[in-house]
């Protein structure tokens, strides 16, 4: 029966590991069930003393309906008078399953129906105390029924009339003082923040009057206004005087202008005798000149109408000077009227343009005056504006609360009539407790099982020998070529309704043979067969190998038999079983079985005698002119040297694992030793193997 197989192997130590199967994993169970077993009935027997003694607990029960209620109706604003949130059926059950679970109230309930009574095993101290809510946060059961408002409390004790009264007064307890957990507030508590409020508004208003007095305010508001339209008509008027001045001074410049061309004095009455012509020339002279000053005072130098009275009044002057001269008979001088007049409208100018000067130095002070004090409104108006907003908030809120005030007292006045919590069900004695016996023997069940399930597994984890060819593949990282059931005669180790096939079958061989093939070609080949120790099967598998190759095929097998046990070699147990041996080469020691294609050697390697190397290679080499296979039954290890020297001059050297005999560091070690002496492992036979699962399970993995 084959198990593994191998094939495309190089001519390298092959390394190959299978996935573990059904079959690997239940082996181990079934090879370690007896210290399973024993783990498994520890806690099993265990388990049912506690469950003969166990004492019955009994569970009080209490139902209680939830209503709903103003208690869950969040009102926003400080007078309640903003948006409302109302909680959905699952918050306010959750909510009132939290109160039942209050530690303070679970305290209260223990000491009111008394510690002693209910814990007795626990000291009346405060750690006994927390001992005791810790142990009734275990015993005290409160869930809410499905899609309903109904809460459920549920309460183990050993006493059914301890059970009871503790819930009942757990219960009674809730009812009572559930109000303080949803108490708002309270008239003394708003009357203190109405207080509070005033005494805030009062210190408001202190400051905004030091505020105002240090800063000289009225109402800011329209303080601010005047200022900022009192700077505006200053800047206006400035601008205003400005452009006075700067025509009074063009005014005063043209006015000095026109003094220094004109005579202080002029000739006033002149007596002559002269002609009608030069008079009436005369007197549309100073006409022209009247109108030139007239004109000369409105308009500037250089204006068309002046232009053209200076042209006129040229053209007199010429006239008067062609005219013909008289005899002057008196000529009288004086002050010059138009001089005069000029110097008059001069000082007036300059009068007035120095009122205008100091008018614009007194609005340009009054200016900067106020700009000063616009900057210091401008300054100081976010502090005042937030003054006034903190009075403004204080004295909303001071209203908010005086209303608030009369309803909290109102509601405190209704708060005995809005109870939304009903006693459905009342706690009393359970006549029937339960002791829990089938818990406890299912929790000894399952530690037993896992107990098991941890000795299978640390056994088959630390295990040093090999039961399947998974522990081989994953001990020693090599694959699995065959696996050899323990035969008939090999000693009964299985119990009797587990398999014993027999030994190794001719598809074993064959894919052995395969192997062989597939590294050293198909010319002849040396199989080499060896162990770490003696009694695994080495023997017994190279004949088995041997007589199937001869059987069937054509070619000559030969089995040399390297050194044997003290008990005989191959031939004489091939002779001892019947078979007739002829000498073939008594050089080489070599017997041929009943005429078949079956050769056997004697021991070769003999007591006190053994062969060196080099006269096994010449051996090896003669033989392989002759014989197509040659199969090498070699000694363990631990008995001889000679497999270890023979290991490279095989083409394939097979290592024998007796199962659940060899050690893992043994074959390790068999393994170091013929690769260091140059030969290859090029995988392992597991031998005497048993089977532990039941064959009808087995069949069906």
């Amino acid at each position: 029966m084959t198990d593994r197989t191998y094939s495309d192997a190089g001519p390298s130590r092959p390394a190959s590991r299978a996935g573990f199967t059904a079959r690997d994993l239940l082996t181990p169970a079934f090879y370690y069930w007896k210290p399973a077993l024993l783990v498994f009935l520890i806690p099993v027997i265990l388990a049912l003393m506690l469950a003969a003694i166990a004492k019955p607990i009994y569970t009080a029960q209490s139902r209680l309906l939830i209503l709903p209620g103003d208690d869950y109706v969040f009102r926003g604003g400080v007078a309640g008078n903003g948006p409302s949130q109302v909680f959905d059926r699952a918050q306010i059950v959750n909510a009132e399953i939290e109160i039942l679970k209050s530690r303070d109230l679970q305290e209260r309930a223990i000491r009111a129906v008394g510690m002693q009574r209910v814990y007795p095993a626990f000291p009346d101290t405060q750690r006994g105390m927390d001992q005791a809510l810790e142990r009734l946060s275990k015993d005290l059961r409160i869930e809410n029924v499905p899609a309903s408002n109904v809460i459920e409390l549920h309460l183990r004790h050993r006493d059914a009339r301890i059970s009871a009264d503790l819930l009942n007064r757990l219960v009674e307890l809730y009812i009572r003082d559930r109000r303080d957990v949803f108490e708002r507030s309270d008239v003394k508590a708003a009357r203190e923040q109405q207080a509070d409020l005033q005494m805030r508004l009062s210190g408001v208003e202190d400051r905004i009057a030091a505020f105002s007095n240090e800063h000289q305010l009225g109402d800011y508001n329209q303080e601010l206004i005047a200022v900022q339209t009192q700077q505006t008509a200053l800047a206006g008027q400035i601008h205003s005087l400005d452009q006075q001045l700067s025509a009074a001074g063009g005014r005063a410049g043209r006015l000095a202008g026109e003094i220094r061309s004109a005579p202080r004095e002029i000739t006033l009455n002149i007596d002559s005798a002269r002609s009608q012509q030069v008079e009436s020339l005369t007197t549309a002279l100073m006409a022209l000149k009247e109108q030139r000053r007239v004109a000369a005072a409105r308009y500037r130098d250089g204006y068309p109408l002046v232009a053209e009275l200076d042209r006129q009044i040229a053209g007199l002057e010429g006239a008067i000077e062609a005219a013909p001269p008289q005899q002057t008979a008196l000529v009288r001088r004086g002050a010059n009227p138009v001089y005069q007049e000029l110097d008059t409208q001069l000082a007036t100018t300059r009068g007035e343009a120095a009122a205008l000067e100091a008018a614009r130095a007194k609005a340009a002070q009054s200016l900067g005056a106020n700009g000063e004090r616009l900057a210091q409104l401008i300054r100081i108006g976010p502090q005042y504006r937030e003054l006034l907003r903190d009075r403004a908030l204080l004295e909303g809120a001071y209203q908010d609360i005086a209303r608030r005030s009369e309803d909290v007292r109102l509601e405190g006045a209704l708060a005995g009539a809005q109870a939304n919590v009903r006693i459905i069900q009342r706690a009393e004695p359970p006549t029937k407790g339960r002791a829990g016996r089938l818990i406890l023997l299912a929790a000894g069940v399952v530690l037993g099982g896992l107990a098991a399930l941890a000795v299978i597994v640390l056994s088959a984890a630390t295990q040093q020998v090999m039961v399947t060819p998974a522990d081989v593949e994953a001990k020693l990282d090599l694959p699995i070529l065959a696996s050899v059931p323990q035969g008939a005669n090999d000693a009964p180790r299985a119990p009797l309704w587990r398999p014993t096939p027999g030994r190794m079958t001719a598809d074993d061989a064959n894919i052995l043979h395969r192997l062989l093939r597939s590294v050293a070609g198909d010319g002849p080949a040396v199989m080499q067969w060896i162990a770490a120790d003696d009694g695994e099967g080495v023997s017994t598998l190279a004949l088995d190998m041997a007589l199937h190759r001869a059987q069937r095929s054509r070619a000559k097998v030969l089995l040399v038999d390297v050194e044997p046990a003290e008990r005989g070699g191959l031939a004489d147990l091939l002779k001892r079983g019947g078979a007739s041996l002829e000498v073939v080469s008594r050089r080489d020691r070599i017997l041929r079985v009943n005429d078949s294609n079956l050769y056997v050697t004697a021991p070769l390697n003999l007591p006190g005698r053994p062969l060196p190397e080099e006269r096994w290679a010449a051996l090896l080499t003669a033989a392989r002119q002759t014989y197509p296979l040659i199969v090498v039954d070699s000694p363990p290890v631990q008995r001889s040297a000679a497999g270890v020297l023979l290991a490279p001059l095989a083409d394939l050297t097979l290592a024998v694992v007796e199962a659940e005999r060899t050690r893992a560091p043994v074959v390790e070690n068999l393994i170091r030793r013929i690769e260091s002496a140059g030969g290859t492992v090029f995988g392992v036979v597991l031998n005497k193997r048993r089977f532990y699962i039941p064959q009808f399970l087995y069949a069906r993995l």
